[in-house]
């Protein structure tokens, strides 16, 4: 975990410094992702970095800390640096619009995953199944914490952060649909910091509600980059008959779910084969290929019975359907570029 953080850190460096240094060739990618450090963003800008690679490009990855202001110069400097291609990911509502349009009246071909706001013509916008993947995991915590003797509502801590992401407030709005009919009682929303220490804010945050709500039979998360302050929290607690359940998937989520006994369900995209689609759609639209306005990616649910340890993404990729590779938009047009 360490080696990757590290690995990451290397790609935050200021904009100045990146974009200022960097000698580029033909067939360039910017990749501009406003999220914080985590295996997930690794294994995306992996994705992007290889399918780009392998089709002739050469790819930049740019990382944002969750900020919206970094964000927006580091797609402002983008667009002013010569690339063929855009990838952006999680870019919100109250600038998306406007740089993305920015983009596309210089030519640039631009695939935005997981944004907010309004749509530019000319561009795809590729999402998550969010509802798909709050479901999976709410219904995996409600039947677990049923094995565990409970009854519907099941006491249940939120994870989330509202405001931040489009998908963690349609994932909000899931949880939501389920405290009306009955399934679930929110506790307590613990609601973190995206860009401070979440890891201390999570930990206190369920640990104080733990202590004050003893009703409390399971915790749910919109985003497993949270997951190392809750399951520390119920460790620390004596509370491992808490069922954990969450959104996003990574190695270290695979290992966790093969050790944490309290972690039972990880509903989830593989986000390399989410930077691999993402690329294909990009480079179809250099090549004047059709494709469409909206894509949206299949939730899958992983289990831990379905792992081992040991395990990483590449192994559950013989287990787990859609995970390690994906045939979607690879025509014969793309397969005459790879390298």
């Amino acid at each position: 975990m360490k080696n990757t953080m590290m690995k990451i850190a290397a790609l935050t460096l200021t904009a100045s410094v990146l974009f200022a240094g960097a000698a580029f060739a033909e067939g360039r990618i910017a990749v501009v992702r406003n999220m914080t450090s985590s295996d997930h963003t690794a294994q995306f800008f992996k994705g992007c970095t290889e399918e780009g690679e392998a089709l002739g490009y050469s790819v930049d990855t740019f990382m944002s800390d969750g900020d919206d202001v970094k964000m927006q110069d580091l797609m402002t400097q983008a667009i002013n640096q010569g690339y063929d291609i855009m990838i952006v990911s999680h870019a919100n509502e109250g600038y998306q619009y406007d740089l993305v349009s920015k983009a596309v009246e210089k030519g640039i071909k631009v695939v935005g995953f997981d944004c907010g706001g309004d749509h530019v013509e000319g561009v795809t916008y590729t999402t998550q199944d969010d509802a798909s993947l709050t479901k999976i995991s709410l219904d995996a915590l409600i039947e677990k914490a049923k094995e565990n003797g409970a009854e519907e509502p099941i006491n249940m801590i939120e994870v989330n952060t509202l405001g931040a992401i489009v998908p963690f407030d349609t994932r909000h709005s899931v949880v939501q649909q389920y405290v009306e009919e009955g399934k679930l009682n929110v506790v307590q929303l613990v609601s973190p910091s995206l860009a401070g220490d979440f890891y201390s804010e999570v930990n206190t945050g369920v640990s104080t509600t733990l202590a004050n709500h003893p009703e409390v039979q399971a915790a749910w998360t919109a985003s497993t980059a949270f997951l190392d302050g809750l399951l520390d929290a119920t460790k620390n607690a004596g509370r491992e008959d808490v069922v954990v359940t969450g959104i996003d998937i990574s190695d270290t989520e695979v290992q966790r779910l093969s050790v944490e006994p309290s972690y039972y369900c990880c509903a989830a995209v593989d986000p390399y084969v989410i930077g691999v689609v993402d690329t294909r759609i990009a480079v179809s639209k250099v090549l004047g290929l059709e494709t469409p306005e909206i894509y949206q990616f299949a939730a899958t649910g992983i289990f831990n019975t379905d792992v081992k340890e040991g395990d990483t993404m590449a192994s559950l990729a013989g287990v787990i359907e859609g995970f390690g590779s994906s045939d979607e938009f690879l025509s014969e047009e793309l397969e005459s570029l790879r390298q």
